[in-house]
């Protein structure tokens, strides 16, 4: 465990040289003077916190309390046999900190309490009124089969920095010319009542990825529906898409086949890419390095494609 002190220390500098110079002392620094929160272990998780662990953030914190089953261990690969009824998030606590010792990781034992929490990271549990209404800006991320997403809220103001290069006319050399920026995010709930316009289908489909909507309906979908049936889930996004008005045939009935085939799935190499990506959000959010993704982002496996649109 580190001692958090606000200065990186001279061993710390060593371990991170690289991306120190990549982004900067000034960004290194407030990963790690940070605070997260990651509520809900899945494999997507796992990716995501091993990035973030070997980066160098300052404290993580993990909230799972669910047992360990047979079936986690086929995908959530640093769960074994030993593992089994033991809690979630103290077992991945452990496993992480094996990675990066000069990392603060523990398991939480409730969610009343997040004083000191820059940044909530909720994997497939809806609850970003609550961290909005606390002024914490928060992630609604899930990888199921070939797809995931992830929804980003960094509030109603977010400043962040971009870098660019630009050419003296004189000696034709080029330097970095760092601007600062602020952009602003809508709320979980403003989003997935969202009205869309761009007319027919075909016009529509070059603005947003269709799989958007599906995963709106899925993120918004009730533990009781997820309960019941493939089927059940099918009906409740086919319902949801229908209240959006969308046009006719702008979501197939092939994607939905292939989303409901993929629910209550986890494939390794799909989440390892939903991961990643949710752990690159993370970094931009807590270094103010570039602007983070404004808001969703959607991820096809069969054709291994990320797209990211505004909702």
């Amino acid at each position: 465990m580190s001692q958090h002190n606000g200065v990186i220390s001279k061993e710390e500098e060593a371990l991170y040289d690289r991306q120190i110079r990549l982004w900067g002392m000034e960004a290194q620094s407030r990963l790690r003077n940070c605070s997260i929160l990651f509520v809900g272990v899945k494999t997507v998780t796992l990716e995501a916190c091993k990035n973030l662990v070997l980066g160098g953030i300052g404290r993580l914190s993990i909230y799972d309390p669910q047992p360990i089953t047979k079936l986690d261990l086929e995908t959530q690969y640093y769960f074994n046999e030993s593992h089994i009824g033991q809690p979630k998030d103290k077992v991945l606590a452990e496993k992480l900190a094996v990675l990066n010792p000069l990392v603060d990781i523990s398991a939480v034992s409730s969610l009343d309490d997040i004083a000191g929490v820059d940044l909530v990271v909720s994997i497939g549990r809806q609850t970003m009124g609550e961290w909005r209404r606390k002024g914490v800006k928060s992630i609604l991320a899930d990888a199921f089969g070939l797809f995931g997403y992830i929804f980003v809220d960094c509030l109603d103001s977010h400043e962040y920095i971009e870098e660019g290069r630009v050419k003296d006319p004189k000696t034709g050399e080029s330097e970095v010319v760092r601007s600062s920026k602020v952009a602003t995010y809508k709320s979980f709930e403003e989003s997935v009542k969202a009205k869309v316009a761009g007319g027919n289908a075909l016009r529509l489909a070059r603005k947003y990825s269709p799989l958007v909507f599906v995963c709106q309906a899925l993120a918004t979908m009730d533990e009781r529906v997820q309960a019941d049936s493939k089927s059940a889930v099918s009906q409740f996004i086919k319902d949801s898409l229908e209240q959006r008005e969308l046009p006719q045939g702008f979501v197939g009935d092939e994607l939905l086949e292939r989303v409901q085939a993929s629910w209550g799935t986890e494939f390794v190499p799909s989440a390892a890419v939903v991961g990643g990506t949710l752990a690159q959000e993370v970094l931009k959010i807590i270094t103010l390095k570039d602007m983070p993704a404004n808001n969703w982002f959607t991820y096809d496996g069969l054709v291994s494609e990320g797209i990211t649109c505004t909702l």
